[in-house]
């Protein structure tokens, strides 16, 4: 990863989630793929990978290696799917339950599902993490900002409510608070 281009939240989550690929996984699916970074190292660990983004924009700043394509689509609206499923900042720009019930079609049963994902904080319930602020901070300060960001936008649901939503909808998901504004969310589709 550090050869990487640039360094962000996001991207410092991406060792994590390379970790996460299954060794059997065939198809991977990157949800909001941006500039295909996360898509083109999925390549590296699966034979066939199709990176979506709704910015055609971002899209248009994509190179695709020979195992990995990039379409401009909603993911929601997405048909087939995939081995091993990424969304990386991308799921708190639709309604919770809408992702979360899209997300669980697009994963092949025995797949997997990973989600580094935003929250809406608060003072009361995120008290301890926002003891966190001065090493986020320090983090920060030792990476510039990139000249481009992608399109952001604010989280709406708290964790409490993404933890509810997960429970009903990806029974048996592993969600952990991270550090830079993150969440982490694992989960295995049975068979």
């Amino acid at each position: 990863m550090s050869r990487d281009p640039y360094w962000n939240h996001n991207t410092h989550y991406h060792r994590w989630l390379l970790g996460q690929v299954p060794p059997t996984a065939k198809t991977a699916l990157d949800i909001g793929c941006g500039d295909g970074l996360l898509a083109n190292k999925l390549g590296r660990h699966c034979p066939s990978v199709l990176g979506i983004d709704i910015d055609e924009a971002v899209l248009t700043k994509t190179t695709a290696s020979s195992n990995v394509r990039f379409e401009k689509t909603d993911f929601r609206s997405l048909t087939g799917t995939f081995d091993f499923v990424t969304a990386v900042a991308s799921m708190h720009h639709v309604p919770l339950r809408e992702g979360m019930e899209a997300v669980h079609r697009l994963v092949a049963p025995g797949g997997t599902l990973v989600i580094v994902g935003l929250w809406k904080m608060s003072a009361r319930a995120d008290t301890s993490y926002l003891l966190a602020l001065p090493a986020i901070r320090a983090v920060d300060a030792c990476h510039p900002a990139p000249s481009d960001p992608a399109p952001m936008r604010d989280a709406e649901d708290n964790l409490a409510q993404i933890r509810a939503s997960a429970a009903d909808i990806l029974p048996g998901a592993r969600i952990r608070r991270r550090l830079m504004w993150r969440y982490t969310l694992r989960w295995r589709k049975p068979f």
